[in-house]
């Protein structure tokens, strides 16, 4: 016997009584890094408790965040501070759950080249003039938000919405790229 308690040849993966190690397969996601982990909660699910329920935690127990999530119960969210920025984050793509994985997203379409992050800003500051659907190549989509002030605000909050869930695509079909 060796140092480990298995004989030579014996134990995992070599011939002996145990045979080959189980194939264990745990929801790996590809990033820009290399493979990462991928939280069981979603973007989208994330970014709409946050922007319709924030003020009340919701975002944050689903995150499995509880404490944090009692916190800006009792507080009403930092009195909309909190909620705000929360929001923001989400729709960055730059939250992470109570074990710090990345949220789970759809699968990428095409060849992504443009950010959610830079979109999801454009729109948030300058979604009323139509610049994050300039920035994604669609100038004929920017320029009628432009002129009709995002549809008086409606389009414009509907856009900041898609890009926040991680749904929007870009002139050519292709999804945002994520930057975690």
């Amino acid at each position: 016997m060796s140092g480990g308690g298995y004989s030579s040849g014996g134990g995992w993966g070599g011939p002996g009584p145990y045979g080959a190690p189980p194939i264990v397969t745990p929801a790996w996601q590809s990033g820009s890094g290399g493979l990462t982990r991928s939280s069981s909660k979603d973007q989208a699910t994330v970014f709409l408790l946050s922007l319709l329920l924030g003020a009340f935690g919701v975002d944050r127990f689903y995150l499995g965040q509880t404490g944090l999530g009692l916190l800006k119960l009792f507080t009403l969210g930092g009195c909309g501070i909190w909620s705000m920025i929360d929001a923001i984050v989400t729709g960055l793509g730059a939250r992470r759950d109570a074990e710090g994985l990345v949220l789970a997203r759809d699968p990428p379409v095409g060849n992504p080249t443009r950010s959610q992050s830079v979109a999801f800003l454009l729109s948030y500051f300058l979604g009323m003039f139509g610049a994050d659907r300039f920035y994604l190549g669609q100038t004929g989509l920017g320029l009628l938000k432009l002129f009709t002030f995002g549809g008086l605000g409606f389009w414009a909050l509907i856009d900041r919405i898609i890009i926040g869930m991680g749904k929007m695509r870009d002139a050519e079909g292709n999804s945002l790229k994520f930057d975690n």
